[in-house]
């Protein structure tokens, strides 16, 4: 097998010369709620950890796993007001997840990860460890190790929220990966795959320059998709039951597969379509603005606010929730994703809108 070496790449637009740009997306789906963890008393825990860390914990996977109803959304917010020690207790749990994706990757795949500097390597345990101390003795660390979340430090390759990479391959195969994105590399002599376990990553394939030219893939939980001389995206939409994937071709033709064996279907430039395991959607239109983001910017053309916030949403840490009635509020405009605080300041001067900010980490937007 051939070792995958990775290095930063430069700065891609839309734009492709001699090779294709793709653009893959990826969010894991739970099939089921959670369903709330047995209650865990002071003798369970480690003496350092307080009934409120954990409990802040178990609310963590509760809105990790991407399955939590109304109602388990209001109880947290009367859970989260109730006292300024579980404010405080919650943003602890957020500056951890934010700190086991701030800590290095290594620079090429599992071979390389071995290889990380003493300090970094060092780094990824202590926070690691921390999150371990929140959870020990309970189920929440068990409900942890299954989420997205915690499958993506596994990763060659992963980002944090609001956070943005670019990677080149040893094939001259551009990567960028997005806001709480995860990747595997799988290089081999007889094809070059990229495993999606979360987020989203827009590549520029090369041409291979190995004696057999190898097929180029994307990999996903539902299915597969081909590179064939083309600019496309690829995104697992989170909440969708089954999960999709959501497929937009920019230039040339992509071949969809899905796991269970239906197509594949060849999707053409200026189309998109939606596929899960199981089958292949009508092809639509495509929206020409989908990798904006790696401009730093959000576009949005008319977007519902509802919309809008789970866009920025997914570029800031902790809970950006919308309030049902403003949900159907229209937001258009270009908003640079390097603040997306200041994205909220400016809807709250454009719209009839308030901005509550409960911790930075539990935010939501009401009328006035």
């Amino acid at each position: 097998m051939m070792k995958c070496l990775m290095t930063p790449g430069p700065a891609m637009g839309l734009r492709a010369d001699g090779g294709a740009k793709v653009i893959v997306m990826a969010h894991r789906s739970s099939s089921s709620a959670l369903h709330a963890p047995p209650a865990v008393g002071p003798a369970d825990a480690p003496s350092s950890v307080s009934q409120i860390d954990l409990d802040a914990l178990e609310w963590q996977v509760r809105l990790w796993s991407g399955t939590e109803t109304a109602k388990e959304r209001l109880a947290f917010q009367h859970w989260l007001e109730a006292d300024p020690a579980h404010q405080d207790a919650w943003q602890r749990v957020q500056e951890v997840s934010q700190q086991i994706h701030a800590v290095p990757d290594a620079i090429a795949g599992k071979v390389l990860r071995a290889s990380l500097p003493p300090r970094a390597a060092q780094r990824r345990r202590d926070v690691l460890r921390g999150l371990f101390v929140l959870a020990a003795g309970s189920a929440s660390f068990y409900a942890v190790k299954g989420t997205p979340q915690w499958s993506a430090l596994n990763a060659d390759y992963s980002t944090a929220r609001g956070e943005r990479q670019d990677l080149t391959l040893p094939d001259g195969t551009l990567l960028s990966l997005n806001t709480a994105s995860a990747i595997d590399l799988q290089f081999t002599e007889y094809e070059r795959r990229v495993l999606v376990r979360a987020g989203e990553v827009l590549i520029t394939t090369a041409a291979d320059r190995a004696p057999s030219p190898r097929p180029f893939i994307v990999q996903t939980s539902e299915g597969s998709v081909r590179a064939l001389g083309t600019q496309f995206l690829v995104r697992r939409l989170e909440h969708t039951s089954p999960v999709q994937i959501a497929v937009q071709v920019f230039d040339g033709v992509v071949e969809i597969m899905p796991d269970s064996g239906a197509g594949p279907l060849r999707l053409d430039a200026g189309r998109q379509a939606r596929f899960t395991r199981y089958e292949v959607q009508a092809p639509v239109d495509a929206d020409p603005q989908a990798a904006s983001w790696h401009r730093g910017l959000l576009v949005a053309e008319r977007l519902r606010l509802e919309d809008f916030l789970a866009e920025v949403g997914r570029h800031r840490p902790g809970v950006l929730r919308c309030d049902p009635a403003v949900a159907n509020l229209i937001v258009s405009g270009v908003y640079p994703l390097q603040d997306t605080d200041a994205i909220l300041t400016s809807l709250a001067q454009a719209l009839p809108v308030s901005v509550r900010m409960t911790t930075r980490y539990w935010v939501t937007v009401t009328e006035p």
